[in-house]
């Protein structure tokens, strides 16, 4: 019996000793189950974490000042071409006003009926040539510009 006893109890501790596995982690394991070349491979693989996830944040901080250096020239852009176009609508409006001028002055000089009406069509086609905002405002313009030649040449006619 007591070789039964013996065979027992080394099979017990065989079945122990296999049941247990060593651990980097020292929570884990006990006495007999930490293994220091285990820790350090547990290190090792946390420094290489820490060490792509801070690349990983050096990319993304790379990536949005890309971005916000886009949206500063972006806005940039934004601003000269808002300024610009409210240039353009001065300018057109200033046009405007002197063909509306020139129109006055045909409408007050005209020795017809017949011309105080058209003076009146070419106030029409000027108020609305610069009301039409679906046409760009050197579009706008350049109509506003014929018009007014017009109107210059009809001028150019009542003095002669």
């Amino acid at each position: 019996m007591r070789v039964a006893a013996r065979w027992a109890g080394l099979l017990a501790a065989g079945w122990l000793l296999t049941g247990c596995t060593t651990t980097g982690d020292p929570r884990q394991g006990g006495l007999f189950g930490w293994s220091e070349a285990k820790a350090r491979e547990r290190q090792k693989e946390r420094q290489d974490r820490a060490a792509r996830e801070e690349a990983e944040l050096s990319r993304e901080n790379a990536r949005a000042n890309a971005l916000e250096a886009r949206a500063a020239n972006t806005e940039r852009g934004l601003v000269s071409a808002t300024l610009e176009h409210q240039r353009d609508e001065e300018r057109l409006r200033a046009l405007q006003m002197a063909v509306l001028a020139k129109i006055d002055q045909l409408e007050s000089e005209s020795p017809t009926p017949a011309l105080a009406s058209r003076a009146r069509t070419y106030r029409r086609k000027a108020n609305t040539i610069a009301a039409q905002t679906a046409l760009t405002t050197a579009q706008r313009s350049e109509r506003l510009r014929g018009i007014e030649l017009e109107i210059d040449t009809a001028l150019d006619r009542l003095k002669h």
